[in-house]
Protein backbone atom coordinates (compact mmCIF):
# COMPACT_ATOMS: atom_id res chain seq x y z
CA UNK A 1 0.00 0.00 0.00
CA UNK A 2 1.41 3.89 -0.33
CA UNK A 3 2.27 5.82 1.95
CA UNK A 4 -0.14 8.10 3.45
CA UNK A 5 0.51 11.57 2.65
CA UNK A 6 1.05 14.07 5.95
CA UNK A 7 -2.14 15.96 4.51
CA UNK A 8 -4.68 12.67 4.30
CA UNK A 9 -3.83 11.56 7.28
CA UNK A 10 -5.45 13.55 9.37
CA UNK A 11 -8.27 13.14 7.52
CA UNK A 12 -8.46 9.54 8.24
CA UNK A 13 -8.57 10.43 12.52
CA UNK A 14 -12.21 11.22 11.44
CA UNK A 15 -12.97 7.66 9.83
CA UNK A 16 -13.76 5.66 13.39
CA UNK A 17 -14.35 2.51 11.98
CA UNK A 18 -12.02 2.78 9.35
CA UNK A 19 -9.36 3.63 11.68
CA UNK A 20 -10.19 1.36 13.88
CA UNK A 21 -9.64 -1.12 10.98
CA UNK A 22 -6.09 0.03 10.06
CA UNK A 23 -4.55 0.58 13.44
CA UNK A 24 -5.26 -3.83 13.95
CA UNK A 25 -3.95 -4.62 10.55
CA UNK A 26 -1.16 -1.85 10.59
CA UNK A 27 -0.10 -3.28 14.19
CA UNK A 28 -1.17 -6.74 13.28
CA UNK A 29 0.97 -6.98 10.45
CA UNK A 30 4.37 -4.98 11.82
CA UNK A 31 7.36 -6.59 13.18
CA UNK A 32 7.34 -6.84 16.80
CA UNK A 33 9.98 -8.07 19.06
CA UNK A 34 8.31 -8.90 22.51
CA UNK A 35 9.43 -12.52 22.43
CA UNK A 36 13.26 -11.97 22.16
CA UNK A 37 13.28 -8.51 24.43
CA UNK A 38 11.42 -10.67 26.91
CA UNK A 39 13.33 -13.96 26.91
CA UNK A 40 16.50 -11.50 27.37
CA UNK A 41 14.55 -9.52 30.43
CA UNK A 42 14.26 -13.09 31.87
CA UNK A 43 17.85 -14.23 31.35
CA UNK A 44 19.14 -11.24 33.26
CA UNK A 45 17.06 -12.19 36.09
CA UNK A 46 18.79 -15.59 36.61
CA UNK A 47 21.73 -13.36 36.67
CA UNK A 48 20.59 -10.86 39.04
CA UNK A 49 21.42 -8.12 37.00
CA UNK A 50 18.09 -6.50 37.88
CA UNK A 51 17.03 -5.68 34.19
CA UNK A 52 12.81 -4.59 34.61
CA UNK A 53 9.89 -5.06 32.17
CA UNK A 54 7.38 -2.67 32.35
CA UNK A 55 3.69 -3.02 30.24
CA UNK A 56 2.02 -0.02 29.24
CA UNK A 57 -1.45 1.11 27.44
CA UNK A 58 -0.95 3.77 24.73
CA UNK A 59 -4.81 4.45 25.31
CA UNK A 60 -7.38 5.83 22.49
CA UNK A 61 -10.68 7.75 23.57
CA UNK A 62 -13.63 9.39 21.57
CA UNK A 63 -14.49 11.77 23.77
CA UNK A 64 -18.29 11.23 24.82
CA UNK A 65 -17.90 7.28 24.35
CA UNK A 66 -19.87 5.25 21.23
CA UNK A 67 -22.39 7.29 20.83
CA UNK A 68 -20.40 10.09 19.41
CA UNK A 69 -20.95 10.80 15.73
CA UNK A 70 -18.46 9.27 13.22
CA UNK A 71 -16.74 11.69 12.48
CA UNK A 72 -15.74 12.03 16.13
CA UNK A 73 -12.08 12.42 16.30
CA UNK A 74 -9.56 9.98 18.84
CA UNK A 75 -7.58 11.55 21.58
CA UNK A 76 -4.72 10.02 23.67
CA UNK A 77 -5.03 9.41 27.04
CA UNK A 78 -1.87 9.73 29.32
CA UNK A 79 -0.97 11.01 32.92
CA UNK A 80 1.23 13.56 33.98
CA UNK A 81 3.46 11.16 36.83
CA UNK A 82 3.69 12.73 40.61
CA UNK A 83 6.34 13.59 42.76
CA UNK A 84 6.10 10.27 44.64
CA UNK A 85 7.54 8.31 41.46
CA UNK A 86 10.37 8.48 39.36
CA UNK A 87 10.85 10.52 36.63
CA UNK A 88 8.41 13.22 37.93
CA UNK A 89 6.13 15.55 36.20
CA UNK A 90 7.05 13.70 33.09
CA UNK A 91 4.02 12.43 30.72
CA UNK A 92 3.59 8.71 30.20
CA UNK A 93 1.33 6.15 29.60
CA UNK A 94 -0.45 4.89 32.16
CA UNK A 95 1.55 1.23 33.34
CA UNK A 96 4.14 0.16 34.78
CA UNK A 97 6.24 -2.64 36.44
CA UNK A 98 5.56 -6.43 35.02
CA UNK A 99 4.34 -8.54 38.40
CA UNK A 100 5.61 -11.80 36.46
CA UNK A 101 3.05 -14.59 38.38
CA UNK A 102 0.01 -12.14 38.95
CA UNK A 103 -0.24 -10.86 35.40
CA UNK A 104 0.79 -14.39 33.69
CA UNK A 105 -2.30 -15.52 36.09
CA UNK A 106 -4.76 -12.55 34.66
CA UNK A 107 -3.48 -12.93 31.24
CA UNK A 108 -4.89 -16.34 30.81
CA UNK A 109 -8.43 -15.28 31.10
CA UNK A 110 -7.73 -12.57 28.59
CA UNK A 111 -8.60 -14.84 25.62
CA UNK A 112 -11.44 -16.47 26.47
CA UNK A 113 -13.66 -13.24 27.24
CA UNK A 114 -13.03 -12.25 31.12
CA UNK A 115 -12.42 -9.32 30.47
CA UNK A 116 -13.71 -9.08 26.44
CA UNK A 117 -10.41 -7.71 25.95
CA UNK A 118 -8.79 -9.50 23.62
CA UNK A 119 -10.89 -10.50 20.95
CA UNK A 120 -11.83 -9.86 17.18
CA UNK A 121 -9.38 -8.85 14.44
CA UNK A 122 -6.53 -7.59 17.10
CA UNK A 123 -6.78 -11.11 18.36
CA UNK A 124 -6.51 -12.96 14.93
CA UNK A 125 -3.56 -10.97 14.03
CA UNK A 126 -2.18 -11.96 17.53
CA UNK A 127 -2.81 -15.32 16.88
CA UNK A 128 -0.86 -15.68 13.11
CA UNK A 129 2.58 -14.68 15.37
CA UNK A 130 4.50 -17.33 16.67
CA UNK A 131 3.29 -18.95 20.50
CA UNK A 132 6.19 -17.53 21.97
CA UNK A 133 4.82 -13.70 20.54
CA UNK A 134 1.57 -14.25 21.01
CA UNK A 135 1.81 -15.11 25.28
CA UNK A 136 4.19 -12.18 25.23
CA UNK A 137 1.45 -9.86 24.05
CA UNK A 138 -1.36 -11.59 26.31
CA UNK A 139 1.51 -11.03 29.53
CA UNK A 140 2.08 -7.43 28.67
CA UNK A 141 -1.52 -6.67 28.19
CA UNK A 142 -2.50 -8.15 31.23
CA UNK A 143 0.23 -6.40 32.70
CA UNK A 144 -0.78 -2.41 31.45
CA UNK A 145 -4.47 -3.05 32.09
CA UNK A 146 -4.12 -4.19 35.74
CA UNK A 147 -2.03 -0.96 36.14
CA UNK A 148 -4.03 1.52 34.47
CA UNK A 149 -6.81 -0.36 36.69
CA UNK A 150 -4.35 1.04 39.68
CA UNK A 151 -3.39 4.73 38.16
CA UNK A 152 -6.56 5.75 37.02
CA UNK A 153 -9.49 3.68 37.63
CA UNK A 154 -9.64 2.31 34.48
CA UNK A 155 -11.70 -1.07 34.16
CA UNK A 156 -9.90 -3.93 32.02
CA UNK A 157 -13.91 -3.99 30.71
CA UNK A 158 -13.87 -0.75 29.18
CA UNK A 159 -10.84 -1.54 26.93
CA UNK A 160 -10.67 -3.21 23.44
CA UNK A 161 -6.84 -3.83 22.35
CA UNK A 162 -5.62 -2.95 19.37
CA UNK A 163 -2.77 -4.43 18.60
CA UNK A 164 1.46 -4.14 20.18
CA UNK A 165 3.89 -1.85 19.18
CA UNK A 166 8.21 -2.66 19.51
CA UNK A 167 9.69 -2.39 22.63
CA UNK A 168 11.35 0.67 23.74
CA UNK A 169 14.46 0.61 26.05
CA UNK A 170 14.75 3.51 28.32
CA UNK A 171 18.78 4.51 28.95
CA UNK A 172 18.46 6.16 32.34
CA UNK A 173 16.82 2.74 33.99
CA UNK A 174 17.53 -0.88 33.04
CA UNK A 175 14.13 -0.93 31.78
CA UNK A 176 12.25 -1.99 28.63
CA UNK A 177 8.71 -0.67 27.74
CA UNK A 178 6.29 -3.15 26.24
CA UNK A 179 3.46 -1.11 24.91
CA UNK A 180 -0.14 -2.09 23.41
CA UNK A 181 -2.58 0.15 22.27
CA UNK A 182 -6.87 -0.02 23.30
CA UNK A 183 -9.41 1.78 22.64
CA UNK A 184 -11.35 2.96 25.19
CA UNK A 185 -15.05 2.01 25.15
CA UNK A 186 -17.22 4.29 26.91
CA UNK A 187 -16.15 7.67 29.37
CA UNK A 188 -15.89 6.95 32.96
CA UNK A 189 -14.85 9.11 36.17
CA UNK A 190 -10.78 9.40 36.49
CA UNK A 191 -9.23 7.70 39.98
CA UNK A 192 -6.22 8.78 40.08
CA UNK A 193 -4.16 7.55 42.68
CA UNK A 194 -0.61 8.92 44.31
CA UNK A 195 1.02 8.11 41.31
CA UNK A 196 -0.86 10.71 39.16
CA UNK A 197 -0.66 14.06 39.43
CA UNK A 198 -3.36 14.31 36.47
CA UNK A 199 -4.46 12.95 33.44
CA UNK A 200 -3.66 14.96 29.80
CA UNK A 201 -5.84 14.10 26.54
CA UNK A 202 -3.97 15.02 23.14
CA UNK A 203 -5.97 15.07 20.23
CA UNK A 204 -4.28 12.69 17.76
CA UNK A 205 -4.27 15.44 15.07
CA UNK A 206 -2.17 17.48 17.60
CA UNK A 207 0.76 15.27 16.06
CA UNK A 208 0.31 16.16 12.59
CA UNK A 209 0.40 20.28 13.09
CA UNK A 210 4.29 21.17 12.79
CA UNK A 211 3.53 24.51 14.86
CA UNK A 212 3.31 21.85 18.01
CA UNK A 213 6.96 20.61 17.51
CA UNK A 214 9.61 21.58 19.51
CA UNK A 215 13.46 20.59 20.45
CA UNK A 216 13.40 19.71 24.07
CA UNK A 217 16.89 20.68 26.70
CA UNK A 218 17.60 19.48 29.79
CA UNK A 219 18.23 22.24 32.62
CA UNK A 220 20.46 20.07 35.10
CA UNK A 221 23.61 19.98 36.43
CA UNK A 222 23.85 16.64 33.92
CA UNK A 223 25.46 14.47 37.06
CA UNK A 224 23.12 11.30 36.16
CA UNK A 225 24.14 11.84 32.25
CA UNK A 226 26.84 10.65 30.34
CA UNK A 227 27.14 13.23 28.15
CA UNK A 228 28.33 10.71 25.37
CA UNK A 229 25.39 9.44 25.17
CA UNK A 230 22.96 12.38 25.16
CA UNK A 231 21.99 14.53 22.53
CA UNK A 232 22.18 18.11 22.98
CA UNK A 233 17.92 18.12 22.51
CA UNK A 234 15.17 15.44 22.43
CA UNK A 235 12.30 16.32 19.96
CA UNK A 236 8.90 17.15 22.09
CA UNK A 237 5.38 18.10 21.70
CA UNK A 238 4.67 21.15 23.34
CA UNK A 239 0.62 20.82 25.04
CA UNK A 240 -1.16 24.07 25.57
CA UNK A 241 -3.49 23.76 28.33
CA UNK A 242 -6.42 25.32 29.47
CA UNK A 243 -5.29 27.48 32.21
CA UNK A 244 -2.24 28.93 29.02
CA UNK A 245 0.51 27.13 30.90
CA UNK A 246 2.30 24.13 28.46
CA UNK A 247 3.58 20.40 29.55
CA UNK A 248 6.00 18.88 27.30
CA UNK A 249 5.76 15.30 25.53
CA UNK A 250 9.24 14.19 25.68
CA UNK A 251 11.24 11.04 26.00
CA UNK A 252 9.52 7.31 25.84
CA UNK A 253 5.89 8.44 25.67
CA UNK A 254 6.89 10.81 22.81
CA UNK A 255 9.03 8.32 21.03
CA UNK A 256 6.26 5.51 21.63
CA UNK A 257 2.91 7.54 20.01
CA UNK A 258 4.81 8.55 17.16
CA UNK A 259 6.08 5.14 16.32
CA UNK A 260 2.68 4.30 16.40
CA UNK A 261 1.21 6.90 14.35
CA UNK A 262 4.62 6.26 11.71
CA UNK A 263 3.39 2.49 11.79
CA UNK A 264 -0.73 3.04 11.39
CA UNK A 265 0.27 5.89 8.56
CA UNK A 266 3.33 4.68 7.15
CA UNK A 267 4.16 8.51 6.89
CA UNK A 268 7.00 10.65 8.13
CA UNK A 269 5.69 13.14 11.06
CA UNK A 270 6.11 17.26 10.57
CA UNK A 271 8.70 17.40 13.43
CA UNK A 272 11.05 20.24 12.82
CA UNK A 273 10.61 23.56 10.53
CA UNK A 274 12.50 26.82 10.77
CA UNK A 275 10.76 28.40 13.42
CA UNK A 276 10.87 24.90 15.18
CA UNK A 277 10.57 26.44 19.31
CA UNK A 278 13.41 25.63 21.61
CA UNK A 279 12.27 24.90 24.84
CA UNK A 280 13.86 23.54 28.73
CA UNK A 281 12.98 22.36 31.77
CA UNK A 282 14.38 22.42 35.28
CA UNK A 283 14.58 18.59 36.68
CA UNK A 284 14.33 18.65 40.76
CA UNK A 285 16.92 16.41 42.60
CA UNK A 286 14.52 13.50 43.10
CA UNK A 287 14.09 13.10 39.10
CA UNK A 288 15.43 9.84 39.22
CA UNK A 289 14.00 8.52 42.37
CA UNK A 290 10.80 10.34 43.49
CA UNK A 291 10.27 11.29 46.90
CA UNK A 292 9.01 7.61 47.96
CA UNK A 293 10.41 4.33 46.39
CA UNK A 294 7.89 2.83 43.79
Amino acid sequence: MNAVRNEIAPALLQQRASLRCRIEEKLGNAPLDYADQFSYIKKTWKEHKKHLAAGVFLLLEYRGGPERAEDAEPLIVLIKRSSTVSQSGDISCPGGMLNPLFDFLVSCFLTVGVPPMLRGEALKFARRRDKRTFRAIRLFLANAARESWEEIGLSPFNVSFLGALPTYSLRLFRRTIFPVVGLIKHSWQYKSNSEVEKIIEIPLNAFFNPGNYGRFYFQSDRSWQKSDEYPDYFPCLILRQEDDTEEILWGATFNIVTNFLRIVFESPLPMFHENTRYVSKIFPPNYLKGNTRE
